[in-house]
């Protein structure tokens, strides 16, 4: 057995292959009691990916041979397990998903108490008590337990309810809301009664998770948008825990300017971005203190928290609010519309003042993940990269949480030294880690 290993977020993979599968679920189950303590009660909820279920069970069956509480909740989004946990339904969750990956793969999300990720310290935790389990039974059986997903569900509904009443900025509007044919589908109808507006549904099924749908594939959602001639249109991911949003000609609107936009709506002091924001959100935002963390919304969560700021966003769409447990692909797409048309007419005319520098985004597959400042071709490559790129330009550089890859970021203010030094670095690293 290879040792289960917890990246940015949580462990992803292809769902049938080490490490997802029952065996890893089983013992994970068993992990989240060891963590949170004897007779924890565990929430554990799925997207729509067909290996789901199959997960969860094993999962569940874990809980119970560490002597937990299960209470399955079906197909949720992330976000609704967080809410339980804030409202105290539960002591601790799973939720299986691999988020915007495609339908073959799967992953597991571990949510602590409050519906917090694991920061790296109870993650090895859990890493450890997952190697320690031990394999499970066989066969596991049937432990004939309901799901109550109408309880967690409800909990996260009454969120939504909330705050279409408090901010109906959307009333009227047209909108075109791209489900992603993931954990949110099965719920449309129930969605439909509470989001205002015009509303036309889109990956709502029964296509497969995030095929061609969901945030990311906005072709559809664009496409659609132009021609019912919408307002504005959003798409969420798998689990629904990140948004993406066009404009009414269609055209995509960059994720920094919705965390421009809700920064300026809601006057915040200060706002927590990953190291992957566009360094225009400092001038885009006199005196808004920007803070900058690694990548995961974990990380943002934590200096949130930290330093009391009350908005954090991640580039791909992944926003965090103080006032909610968890990323909310939803809640931020009708947040975003409420600060668009409380300050303009269109959402085009409410992002137009903030312009972002050109940039380009490359990801290189590596055999190891060898410290890039100990690859002398690639630390040239970058040197004479920011050299042509000036002081307002960067290339960084980082690797994956998830996956074997080198993910390379290039940003500056001319368009055509940014591609050129892109090819660059991204062909220097291809040549050196591959």
């Amino acid at each position: 057995m290879s040792d289960v290993v917890f990246g940015t977020d949580g462990v992803r993979g292809v769902a049938g292959a080490w490490p997802i599968v029952p065996e890893v679920g089983w013992r994970l189950g068993s992990a989240v009691v060891g963590l949170s303590g004897a007779g924890a009660r565990v929430v554990v909820g799925h997207d729509t990916r067909p290996s789901g279920p199959a997960l969860e069970e094993a999962v569940v069956h874990g809980v119970l041979a560490a002597g937990g509480v299960p209470i399955r909740a079906g197909t949720v989004p992330t976000a609704a397990l967080q809410v339980a946990l804030a409202d105290g339904l539960a002591d601790i969750g799973v939720m299986i998903t691999a988020s915007h990956n495609p339908a073959a793969d799967n992953g597991f999300k571990v949510l602590l108490e409050g519906g917090r990720k694991p920061d790296d310290e109870r993650a090895a935790d859990l890493e450890r008590r997952i190697a320690a389990a031990g394999p499970p039974p066989t066969p596991l059986g049937d432990p004939q337990l309901p799901p109550i997903a109408l309880a967690v569900l409800t909990g996260w509904l009454v969120r939504i309810d909330a705050e279409v009443r408090q901010r109906p900025g959307t009333l009227g509007r047209r909108l075109v809301i791209d489900l992603a044919n993931g954990s949110l589908a099965p719920h449309r109808a129930t969605l439909e009664a509470l989001v205002p507006g015009h509303v036309y549904w889109l990956g709502i099924g029964p296509g497969a998770i995030n095929d061609g749908c969901g945030s990311e594939h906005p072709e559809l959602l664009a496409a659609t948008v132009r021609a019912i001639g919408a307002d504005a249109g959003l798409a969420v991911d798998g689990d629904a825990d990140r948004v993406r949003l066009v404009d009414g000609s269609g055209a995509e609107v960059p994720g920094d300017a919705l965390t421009w936009l809700l920064a300026r709506h809601q006057q915040v002091p200060a706002v927590a971005v990953t190291v992957m924001s566009t360094t225009a959100l400092e001038a885009g935002l006199p005196g808004v203190r920007v803070v900058r963390t690694p990548v995961g919304d974990r990380h943002l969560r934590a200096a949130m928290e930290r330093e009391s700021i009350p908005l954090g966003a991640e580039e791909s769409g992944h926003v965090l609010f103080a006032d909610h447990p968890g990323g909310d692909g939803l809640l931020a797409g009708l947040r975003v519309l409420e600060a668009a048309f409380a300050s303009a007419r269109t959402v085009a005319d409410a992002v137009a003042p903030f312009r972002v520098f050109p940039r380009r985004l490359t990801k290189v597959t590596v055999a190891q993940r060898t410290p890039v400042a100990e690859v002398p071709a690639v630390q040239a490559a970058i040197t004479r990269g920011e050299q042509l790129l000036g002081p307002a330009g960067r290339v960084f550089v980082r690797y994956s949480g998830t996956e074997p890859v080198l993910r390379l970021l290039v940003e500056g203010p001319d368009a055509e030294v940014v591609a050129r030094v892109s090819d660059t670095v991204t062909t220097a690293a291809r040549a050196a880690l591959s």
